[in-house]
């Protein structure tokens, strides 16, 4: 366990440990256990980044007995690769669980002209799927995902405020015994911007050898972040 992401290591094991979406984890949950009876075949759940998404479609699985089979969008290069990949996903009965729940992360990269009549080969095979069909998406109402969004259920994930960060972050450094300044602490979750897994990540990078958090320690992410804004800007 020691070596693991503290992503990974600290994921939530039940719907009740994901911070700050109760309620369109709620929404998400009847869909899933009300599969048969839903008109939409799918259904998208969309947020910024490190909002839960795709870990509550875990946690719902587990408190269900279902199995989650995760495909990511971007390994589907056209309509025959889709075909193949989705295709025998949704057509094979679990080996492992009752049931099954499909989970398609990144939607959005689902796009170019390599992938053309791939958003329309995955909407047939929605049709058909025997089993609850979950997308990812950080914005489902762009103009290429329209068919797509039109058979599916839409289910926002709400922006996560550097309260539900921060009562995350401190519940993993206790767990690890990690020494930290309260306030450093708070700065972490305030700039994560929203997104936890890349607070959770911070905390491991900047702590997790050393023990300890100060608020000395979050220069480095300053100057990480300078990096990066003359990265993209020479990159333009």
């Amino acid at each position: 366990m020691a070596n693991l992401p503290w992503t990974v290591q600290y994921s939530a094991q039940s719907t009740e440990e994901v911070y700050g979406q109760e309620e369109p984890i709620a929404e998400l949950k009847e869909y899933i256990n009300n599969y048969k009876k839903q008109s939409k075949k799918g259904a998208i759940i969309y947020g910024p980044t490190g909002s839960g998404k795709t870990i509550s479609a875990y946690a719902i699985g587990k408190e269900t007995g279902a199995e989650v089979l995760e495909l990511n969008a971007s390994d589907f290069r056209n309509k025959d690769n889709i075909n193949s990949i989705l295709g025998n996903a949704l057509n094979q009965v679990s080996l492992f669980a009752k049931s099954k729940i499909i989970l398609i992360d990144e939607v959005d990269g689902l796009s170019g002209n390599k992938d053309r009549g791939g958003l329309q080969a995955v909407v047939k095979l929605l049709e058909k799927s025997s089993f609850p069909v979950v997308l990812t998406s950080q914005d489902p109402f762009e103009q290429k995902l329209k068919t797509l969004r039109k058979k599916c259920k839409l289910i926002g994930f709400n922006v996560l405020s550097y309260k539900d960060i921060y009562a995350n972050l401190k519940r993993i450094s206790e767990s690890e015994g990690i020494k930290y300044e309260d306030s450093a602490l708070k700065s972490l979750a305030r700039r994560a911007g929203g997104d936890m897994r890349g607070a959770i990540n911070d905390l491991q990078m900047l702590a997790g050898k050393s023990g300890k958090l100060e608020k000395k320690d979050l220069d480095f992410l300053s100057e990480r972040e300078q990096k990066d804004q003359i990265t993209s800007a020479l990159m333009r």
